[in-house]
Parts: C-alpha cells; structure tokens; sequence
C-alpha cells in the first residue's frame, strides 16, 4: 500500500510535524498532485486508494464481497467519505504525539460529513465529477479483479478541494 512521505530517519517530532502538515494544507494528505492538464488530484492521494482497495476488497469476509452488488461497478461515496475519516484519525494519532485517539461517531461524524460535502463540491465541475467518478469505478474494478489479493472537538477540519 502507497505511504505519506515519513521523515526518512524516523524522527518523532519530525513525524508529527508531517502529520500536522497533511492534515492542514486544507487537507492535502486528500491530494495527489495534478494531472496532464493541470487539474487538481482530490481525494486520490495513493495511501486513500490503497486503503479502499484493501480495505472493503481483500479477505474473505470483505464487504464488497457480502455487498458485490453494491461494490460491483464502483466503490460508494459514503465508502470513501469513511475511508478518508479513518486515514484522518491516524493522522490525529500522529499529530497528537499522544497515541491513540478515540474514533467515536460525536467526535468523527463532522469530519465524515465534511468530506462527504467536499465530494459533493467536486460534483459541481464536469471535470471534477468526471474525475471522482471515474477513480470509484477504477477502484471497484482494481479491487473486484483481486489485483489488491484522544478525544478532539473536532467540528469543522477546513479541508478543501481545488476545482481549477
């Protein structure tokens, strides 16, 4: 599975400052770059895609495989939208420097609602909506063919997508 980009000696304090990073940035542990044209990579950073793959593809008891109509063609938005909230709260986890944090629907559901609206702002660009769409259906499909054999008050995170 594709990784952030950790401080190569493996520093702590280094690390937490990496993390506090992606999480700021309007989210960019969410992106990935641009593509050909120039538009903005939202919600594809290779360690979210990999997390999805992994996550409701692989094993025998995966949920694409007790839900494969639902997961058949493409991966649900409300899937991603928890994957991102899961890949947010290990990165609290880092940014904390104190270990675990408590991923409980009052603290997370702000955070889970947020991206849920963020890819509802990617659905108002043709190219955007285009995009997202397409990295659902890519993932299904990659998954499908067995290819991937602390409490915070968190309320509004400021993530934000570029619709360029």
């Amino acid at each position: 599975m594709q990784r952030y980009q950790w401080d190569p000696q493996n520093r702590h304090e280094q690390n937490i400052e990496i993390a506090k990073c992606l999480i700021g940035n309007s989210g960019l542990f969410l992106r990935d770059g641009s593509d050909a044209e120039g538009h903005a990579n939202n919600l594809v950073h290779p360690a979210l895609s990999g997390l999805i793959i992994k996550f409701f593809y692989t094993g025998l008891a995966a949920v694409s495989k007790l839900f494969s109509e639902v997961f058949a063609k493409e991966v649900p938005r409300v899937m991603v939208a928890l994957a991102t909230t899961a890949l947010k709260v290990v990165l609290d986890e880092l940014a904390s420097g104190q270990g675990e944090v408590n991923f409980r629907v009052p603290i997370y559901m702000p955070v889970y609602t947020e991206i849920l609206g963020l890819m509802s702002k990617c659905n108002t660009s043709d190219i955007h909506c285009a995009k997202t769409k397409a990295l659902r259906t890519q993932w299904a499909q990659i998954g499908s063919n067995g290819i991937a054999s602390q409490e915070s008050g968190v309320t509004h995170c400021g993530f934000d997508v570029d619709l360029d």
